[in-house]
């Protein structure tokens, strides 16, 4: 569903949802009956409406203002943001950026739990200047306060992309000068905080509640998963960061003397098994002489193949896009994707060509150090693809990487 948007600061529109108009009615109703319960014989029904709809109206305004304020902070931290959408109680920022240092980084993870407990000090405040909750606005105004109350509290738990999580990564970075131990610490409060989820889940399911059961068992479930999803994740950026491509196997080269004619050339493309293999490169008395499009054919008449040689077509070795064994694997997957056909040449330091790499052979590379061993059937054809198996999106991952400042 598209997403409306509301208004444009800075040059970042602030949308919402329209699940948000569903939040609304539902916290309306649910607060509505609240009142009901608690205080029918105060309010009648319209009136406790009116108070539902305009608490659930100003805690979401509330919300609202916080993410203005929370972005100014940003902004002056270095991050640059592309949109925000508001989602349930919260919002999703499209980063472009992130902060890349440790004291910026805690001043936007703060700042919005501050908002919130400002918020309800100022709110509570106002509703106990008027002790009668009789009076709708005071009811009003002292729910909202106590909600904001409630979202501050949440927002510093230190769970995943929570701001107390984030303050928790924050604060160990600042201290022990490391991004990485931050991140690896907050993943195992997470982890073990969903264990403990999980487990009383588990015991709630059987001797009391099976439907709060049921969700916390699910909630604990879902925070070990991503936990443990966050650590291959981790991994993975290290594989990138810290392999070079001397450590993958290459695919050897396909050779052809330059003194061979095109009819020789149509025989050794003939007996190809990748249909992906379009190049040869040529040799001459043992030493890289340059490279050929096996479609050449196709601009020389079939009767003129005995009399035309691959080494009068060919192409200098260095136009083929190429890295070389040394470099970093990020470096080789942003230069692999740069060609368009999802292979490159790997050079030695003496610029002498030592074989082609491939998505494929990068993707399995990297499932291999995380201890997925795939099938060689499985391997063939996802090399004839020439895709990232198992749909893992490296480029993608290089790309955040490069946004949070790890590369």
């Amino acid at each position: 569903m598209r997403s409306w948007q509301i208004f444009k600061i800075w040059g970042i529109p602030f949308k919402i949802h329209p699940y948000w108009i569903v939040i609304l009615f539902l916290f309306s109703w649910s607060i509505s009956n609240q009142v009901n319960l608690s205080s029918g014989d105060i309010y009648n029904t319209k009136e406790a409406w009116i108070i539902g709809f305009l608490t659930s109206f100003f805690l979401l305004s509330s919300i609202i203002s916080h993410e203005v304020l929370h972005t100014f902070v940003s902004l002056n931290q270095g991050v640059k943001i592309k949109k925000i959408t508001f989602y349930f109680l919260g919002a999703i920022l499209q980063i472009d950026k992130y902060c890349e240092t440790a004291i910026g980084n805690i001043k936007i993870a703060i700042v919005r739990p501050l908002l919130c407990f400002a918020t309800a000090f100022l709110l509570l405040l106002i509703s106990n200047y008027n002790p009668s909750q009789e009076i709708i606005s005071i009811n009003i105004i002292s729910r909202v306060g106590i909600l904001n109350l409630f979202l501050g509290f949440l927002n510093l738990i230190p769970i995943g992309s929570l701001d107390g999580g984030n303050l928790l990564k924050s604060i160990i970075w600042h201290f022990s000068g490391s991004k990485n131990k931050g991140r690896n610490f907050l993943n195992k409060v997470n982890l073990y905080l969903s264990f403990l989820v999980l487990i009383f889940g588990i015991i709630c399911l059987f001797r009391f509640n099976f439907y709060y059961g049921f969700i916390l068992s699910f909630l604990g479930l879902f925070g070990v998963n991503s936990s443990k999803s966050e650590s291959q994740f981790f991994k993975i950026e290290n594989i990138l960061k810290f392999s070079k491509v001397s450590e993958l196997k290459l695919k050897p080269l396909r050779k052809i003397e330059f003194d061979s004619n095109f009819s020789e050339l149509n025989k050794l493309i003939k007996k190809k098994k990748d249909a992906s293999d379009k190049y040869f490169f040529v040799t001459k008395n043992g030493r890289w002489n340059g490279f050929i499009d096996e479609n050449i054919l196709k601009t020389v008449s079939i009767k003129k193949w005995e009399r035309n040689f691959v080494g009068d077509f060919k192409e200098p070795i260095d136009s083929f896009k190429s890295v070389y064994s040394k470099d970093k694997l990020w470096k080789t997957i942003e230069r692999i994707e740069e060609t368009g056909e999802g292979f490159i040449l790997v050079l030695n330091a003496a610029d002498i060509p030592l074989g082609i790499i491939d998505r494929a052979r990068i993707g399995n590379f990297v499932l291999n150090k995380l201890g997925f061993n795939l099938p060689s059937e499985i391997v063939n054809k996802l090399n004839y693809k020439n895709q990232y198996p198992l749909g893992i999106e490296l480029p993608r991952i290089i790309n955040l990487m490069k946004q949070k400042g790890d590369l």
